[in-house]
């Protein structure tokens, strides 16, 4: 069941008591955390406040490790604050979306080519697999949860691959500030089929271990789900 605003505005759980309950000694990280997945999928709304008394009583931890993780979120740019309504989830304008996706871009194409010179040339072998016959027949059957479950084991296995944590954790930060609409995109549109050519050749130029190539196949990718996001605006945002 998806998580209605009250009737000021806030989510008071904001589907959080839906999810396990957080230990009681949970980190200020980890609560950030947990509210920005949910943030990322749309659980919380745009719009939504969060409360620190509310996200204590969710996560059972004390007000001051929720204002902490509120905080981080503000820092992190997934809620602001708003006069008269304290701190609510981001709404996010077309062009801010766009100038994120080319952050993306040039981000995950430099992943790809660390990914490239880092891991065996054999290493890719399983992904190469998956992502032919097994991939062409979930599209084919419009499975988008397959889809997506994969495309993310791909994602984190060329993050792996790259041995960054910096560029780790900002690629994360971009993709949960993204990822919504790259989806909404695939339910409005034929993308996947397109997408499967474009992970492929990401593929391709890594099993040859060909950081150059590799690197301007994965921009492709991200350039051309952000003009596909830029064409469906009105369906997507």
């Amino acid at each position: 069941m998806t998580a209605r605003p009250s009737r000021d505005g806030s989510l008071r759980a904001a589907g959080l008591t839906e999810q396990p309950r957080a230990p009681a000694r949970t980190a200020v990280k980890d609560v950030a955390r947990y509210l920005r997945e949910r943030i990322a999928a749309q659980t919380i709304p745009p719009g939504a406040r969060l409360r620190e008394w509310d996200v204590a009583a969710d996560f059972g931890v004390p007000r001051l490790t929720a204002r902490e993780a509120l905080e981080a979120l503000v820092h992190l740019g997934f809620v602001e604050r708003q006069p008269n309504r304290g701190i609510v989830v981001r709404r996010r304008e077309l062009g801010e979306v766009l100038r994120l996706f080319e952050m993306r871009e040039v981000n995950e194409g430099l992943c790809a080519r660390i990914a490239a010179r880092n891991a065996p040339r054999d290493g890719w072998d399983d992904l190469i697999e998956l992502f032919g016959a097994p991939m062409q027949d979930i599209v084919d059957r419009k499975d988008l949860h397959a889809y997506v479950r994969h495309y993310e084991q791909f994602r984190h296995r060329l993050i792996d691959a790259a041995a960054s944590p910096p560029l780790a954790e900002l690629l994360q930060r971009l993709n949960d500030m993204t990822s919504i609409f790259g989806r909404r995109v695939l339910l409005v549109t034929d993308r996947t089929e397109h997408a499967l050519h474009d992970h492929r050749a990401v593929l391709g130029a890594l099993q040859r271990g060909d950081a150059a190539a590799a690197e301007e196949a994965r921009r492709t990718t991200i350039a051309n789900v952000r003009a596909a996001v830029e064409r469906y605006h009105e369906f997507v945002l």
